[in-house]
């Protein structure tokens, strides 16, 4: 004859074992899905993706004094087409920026896209400039060269070093394109 009292002792153990082994095989299972989260979100950073246009040698960056003024681009003014800006789209939602740039207005690690191109940023020091395309595409080129009041130095510059833009100049027009038709 079976003692009550050891019954419900070795259906507690099991009832807790079950238990525990859920809640370390869920904690498992979590862990590895942040770790493959982590992993996809910051692919882009480090190794973008190879596409059979990229794949191409990139010109090799020349070094020239209009590479430190506000118009890094000599092809003038960015033509706001829909083959750019389709461009440019598809550049902001692979390349993660609309992990700190808002097409909304909403503030995040960087400016809104929202109305930028043409307004008149304030930047640290109380200086003001036009966001003209020249100001976009150094903005996208050289990061830290100009900090909009208000967000911080030596952020977006590591986030994007794995893409190359400085010698893209192609998916910076775009991209400047894409900003310019955010109103």
């Amino acid at each position: 004859m079976s003692d009550p009292a050891t019954d419900t002792h070795t259906s507690s153990d099991g009832l807790w074992r079950w238990l525990l082994g859920g809640l370390s095989a869920g904690g498992i299972i979590l862990g590895l899905l942040i770790a493959a989260y982590a992993i996809g979100y910051h692919r882009g950073q480090h190794h973008p993706r190879t596409t059979a246009a990229s794949t191409a040698p990139a010109p090799a960056p020349t070094t020239t004094t209009a590479a430190t003024t506000t118009t890094p681009s000599p092809g003038g003014p960015v033509a706001v087409t829909p083959a750019l800006v389709a461009h440019g789209k598809s550049l902001y939602s692979a390349n993660g920026c609309s992990g700190c740039h808002s097409l909304t207005g909403s503030p995040g690690a960087g400016p809104s896209f929202k109305g930028l191109a043409g307004s008149t940023v304030t930047l640290t020091g109380d200086q003001t400039v036009s966001a003209d395309d020249g100001y976009l595409e150094r903005a996208i080129t050289d990061p830290d060269a100009q900090i909009v009041k208000g967000y911080h130095r030596g952020i977006m510059a590591p986030a994007i070093s794995g893409f190359g833009l400085a010698a893209k100049p192609n998916d910076v027009r775009a991209l400047v394109a894409f900003i310019k038709s955010e109103k």
